[in-house]
């Protein structure tokens, strides 16, 4: 068939021209609310509080007609206990605002918004105080303006995140009532977070600040009172005297001064100074009696820019080459990016009570780093850079913290790269031995490491989803991970001129991811589909390459990524019947963890010359909900000594192997501090016992002692629930275990109960036990099944009959050595154990509540101390079955109470019983003698305190 292709061709050509045109039209075209603000404020440095008027023209540049609009308060986020702001910080591990006291709080207040003269009724967010919606009396048409004014009140908070005041040192930000921005995806409502920034409205801006004329303030924009900004300029140099400035600080003011104690005289007369600012989306302010200023300048293209920094004098040597820092970050960031758009550039030293690093803001960043040199550098390289990355290119920073934070970090790092990479303290550690094992970017194998466990998130997460750790690593760090895959595909001069396309097309606008990508293609011509699809998937941005075999000494974190190691390095154990043991551990643990694990210390015992050890082989499975392992250990020591009648020392051992299945469970969110544990292991114990036998000669019968070996089984079925959190943590267990003729059951249950901050308050313990005869009971199978009884006292090393506890000496009944107890069961921390059948045995049922708390500092006697001591209380009460027969011998209740000394992060706690139960009175009188109160004292070995979800809130392993 023939066909005429250029007939057939004008019907399509028609329709594509339709589609064109339809298309052209059905576009909608980007637009941006625009905002100006003349603000008047007023400082009162005696109550910490701000009073103020705001004007706000509201030009409405959508298609939209708005009815209402949305205001941020987020002074408000400290007002209380329950805000989004409060929540986060419990949820991140930090109690210190949930246990501030009313004085250290925040909030706004006398509000009263009228739009174009008339009255707005507000309406309060059901779910947060630190947002409204302001009604508009009128509807706001498109292309129109409206004038919003209101009154307001602010009580600063104490600085417990990025605003408030340190003695008389101010961080004036976020303070003000604030329209909630309104784009092509609509209304853009946020509650103030610690952890997540912030999305606004460009806007034009002019701020008239009134405070005692003893301050210096450092704000946003120009200062347009002349005398003010001229002395700034005077007192400030490249390099001042940190004395110059301030009379009355005193040389021996070193660095330990803080504003608290170092006070200039104090005025009673204001200033009132003038800021103006265009084309920015905030104003922030800072002030002190305490800044030293230094000075200088710069000249990007035909921009002659002013560069200030402000410090506390105890700051000077640190803070001495400042200025160049600024200077050569602006300079940097220009000709990588694009021109530096303002005239000014100032970094502020914050106050010294949060050490977040930096907060940017238009034109002046807040600098919290207590280092100088190139830490300094680094930390005010990156927050002058936001003036690009969040500054200029107005990112949503709440959902896309990547587009301002981890863009940002990219050109930090490459600015660290260019002026460092021939500097002795960049390339090299101290420690040469360290620097052999240390991988050269060690957040990209914490990264790969959380990759490997699937607890990592797509780097397009929302900030307020991510958890703490993952902000941190996935936003900063694998973001410029992605961005050097981007460059790599673009090529180096193709990447910068995309970028600086990209700034100069979306400068003082709001862009999205898509936009990002668009604008790199539309640059490029190229298609990065690919990658781009990376940013909204977890795991690793590139195929992992085949690992080779290495040996290593010690351990290595070195290149991961190409070797999986074998490590050896030397072991050391103790115990009282074999004393010291020297040996060598083998293992192959590396970040990130291996599927497969295992380690193996064979160790000499000096005391018995025999060949002990422990070894373990593990296979692990991941995936986002579970952590499957499957493991088998073993272990071989000695367990117990005897004495003969010759003087010979006879040796009992133990052999264990531990098959294991473990699954934990974990909350699909994982901001989630919660998880559940099942685990199912079997003992398998060989363990020698003493062994009489009765020898007859001729002339005489003796006993001959030797030791026999016996092998157990014990089963046991672990169902744990745990949650971790910062405040209330609290843990349940169920264990079930299962010997040959008897099965015991016990609950644990945990309760914390926080009533201070630095995590202080009272654990409160719960245990229920049960024990079963799989036989029938007799005289024999009691005495069979004894170290298995429950226990109202803490259980010795005889009566861990997994052996799964360390103890110093296992089976000592005298000497301090044999004070020592383990947590389970009723967990009395007096001790009978010279009786037959301890006070509080039971081999049916057992309940006990044990509390165990630090003394509060309103009744704490020990707090006139110059030195914390970590002296808590505990309190013992418990019951069981035995308790309550007719003709028991003790009260249905029993309890013990006194003081815990734990240091070491309460690794060990020793116990002091002061009040008991009449029973335990009696048989100290009648068992101890008249020194005892040392052999009543009873303490244990914690080891659980090494426990990685201890030492690990993110990573719950």
């Amino acid at each position: 068939m023939k066909v005429n292709l250029q007939q057939s061709l004008k019907p399509i050509l028609i329709f594509s021209l339709l589609f064109l045109w339809f298309f052209s039209y059905s576009q909608t075209p980007y637009w941006q609310q625009h905002l100006d603000y003349t603000i008047d404020i007023s400082l009162n440095d005696k109550d910490n509080s701000l009073t103020g008027f705001e004007k706000i023209i509201y030009t409405n540049n959508s298609p939209d007609t708005l009815t209402y609009i949305w205001f941020h308060l987020w002074p408000n986020a400290y007002k209380n206990d329950r805000t989004a702001f409060s929540e986060q910080k419990l949820q991140n591990g930090y109690t210190d605002f949930y246990f501030s006291d009313e004085k250290q709080r925040g909030y706004i207040n006398q509000l009263d918004f009228k739009i174009d003269n008339a009255t707005a009724v507000v309406e309060e967010d059901s779910l947060h105080l630190d947002i409204i919606k302001v009604l508009l009396p009128q509807p706001l048409a498109p292309q129109r303006s409206a004038t919003i004014t209101t009154p307001f009140h602010v009580k600063l908070p104490y600085n417990f995140s990025r605003s408030g005041y340190v003695g008389h040192t101010y961080q004036i930000t976020q303070w003000y009532p604030k329209p909630a921005v309104y784009d092509s995806k609509g209304w853009h409502p946020l509650p103030y977070l610690d952890q997540g920034e912030f999305y606004s409205e460009y806007a034009n801006w002019k701020v008239n600040i009134t405070l005692p004329e003893n301050y210096i303030v450092a704000a946003s924009g120009n200062c347009m009172t002349k005398d003010e900004l001229q002395k700034l300029k005077e007192i400030g140099s490249e390099k001042p005297s940190a004395q110059k400035n301030y009379k009355w600080f005193q040389s021996n003011n070193k660095k330990a001064a803080v504003p608290e104690t170092i006070m200039p005289l104090s005025s009673n007369k204001n200033k009132t100074l003038t800021y103006t600012l265009s084309n920015a989306h905030d104003f922030a302010w800072f002030a002190s009696k305490l800044f030293v200023v230094q000075h200088g300048t710069l000249k990007i293209s035909d921009n002659t820019i002013d560069a200030f920094s402000y410090y506390h004098p105890w700051q000077a040597d640190e803070w001495n080459n400042s200025i160049s820092y600024i200077k050569d970050a602006v300079k940097f960031y220009s000709a990588k990016v694009g021109d530096y758009p303002y005239n000014i550039v100032s970094a502020v030293a914050g106050a010294d009570n949060v050490a977040s690093g930096g907060m940017e803001y238009p034109t002046i960043t807040l600098i919290t780093t207590s280092e100088g040199g190139h830490d300094l550098d680094a930390t005010i390289t990156h927050e002058v850079g936001h003036n690009w990355f969040y500054g200029v290119l107005g990112s949503n920073e709440r959902d896309h913290a990547w587009m301002d934070e981890g863009i940002n970090t990219f050109y930090q790092e490459w600015y660290e790269k260019e002026k460092y990479h021939k500097a002795e303290d960049y390339t090299e550690t101290k420690n040469k031995f360290l620097a052999n094992k240390y991988p050269e970017n060690f957040y990209h194998t914490l990264i790969a490491s959380v990759e490997k466990i699937k607890k990592d998130q797509p780097i397009d997460t929302a900030s307020a989803a991510y958890t703490e750790l993952n902000y941190g690593l996935i936003v900063y760090e694998k973001t410029p991970m992605w961005l050097e895959l981007l460059r790599q595909q673009l090529g180096e001069t193709q990447f910068d001129s995309s970028m600086h396309y990209y700034y100069s097309q979306w400068k003082f606008k709001h862009p999205y991811p898509e936009d990002f990508k668009q604008s790199i293609e539309q640059s490029s011509n190229q298609n990065i589909d690919s990658l781009y699809s990376k940013l909204f998937s977890p795991g690793s941005l590139q195929t992992p390459l085949p690992k080779s075999l290495r040996l290593t000494a010690f351990f290595n974190l070195k290149e991961t990524d190409k070797y999986n190691y074998i490590s050896f390095l030397p072991a050391v154990g103790y115990n009282n019947y074999d004393k010291a043991m020297i040996g060598l551990l083998v293992h192959n643990y590396q970040l990130p963890l291996n599927k497969f694990n295992f380690l193996a210390a064979p160790l000499y015992a000096t005391n018995t010359s025999k060949l002990n050890g422990v070894a373990r082989l593990s296979y692990s499975a991941f995936t986002k909900r579970f952590w499957m392992e499957a493991s088998v250990s073993g272990t071989a020591y000695s367990v117990n000594d005897f004495t003969r009648d010759d003087g010979s020392k006879l040796y009992l051992e133990l052999q264990r192997i531990v098959p294991s299945l473990k699954f934990t469970l974990y909350n699909k969110d994982l901001r989630s501090t919660e998880k559940w544990i099942l685990q199912a292991r079997s003992f398998i114990l060989r363990e020698d016992r003493l062994m009489f036998t009765t020898v007859t000669t001729p002339t005489d019968t003796f006993f001959v002692t030797d030791k026999k070996a016996v092998n157990t089984l014990i089963n046991q079925l672990n169902i744990s629930v745990l949650n971790y959190r910062v405040l209330y943590p609290y843990s349940a267990n169920l264990t079930i275990d299962q010997g040959e003729k008897f099965i015991r059951a016990g609950l644990t249950g945990k309760y914390f109960f926080n009533y201070g901050n630095n995590k202080e308050g009272m654990q409160l313990r719960f245990f229920a036990g049960k024990f079963f005869y799989l036989q029938q009971k007799t005289f024999f199978t009691q005495y069979e099944t004894d170290r298995y009884q429950l226990n109202l006292s803490g259980p010795k090393g005889y009566e861990d009959y997994t052996y799964s506890d360390y103890f110093i000496g296992r089976n000592e009944f005298e000497g301090w050595q044999s004070q020592q107890i383990m947590e389970r069961d009723g967990f009395f921390k007096v001790r009978t154990d010279f009786l037959s059948s301890k006070i509080g045995k039971s081999d049916d049922w057992l309940i006990a509540l044990n509390l165990s708390g630090d003394i509060p500092d309103e009744v704490n006697p020990l707090k006139v101390l110059p030195v914390k001591l970590p002296v808590k209380f505990f309190i013992d009460v418990g019951t069981s079955a035995e308790a309550w027969n007719d003709n028991a011998s003790t009260g249905r209740f029993l309890y013990d109470a006194g003081l815990q000394f734990s240091p070491f992060k309460s690794l060990i706690n020793i116990y002091f019983p002061l009040l008991y139960s009449r029973v335990y009175s009696d048989y100290f009188k009648s068992t101890l003698g008249e020194k005892r109160f040392w052999k009543t004292v009873s303490f244990n070995i914690n080891l659980n305190v090494f426990q990685l979800n201890k030492l690990s809130k993110d990573i719950p392993l």
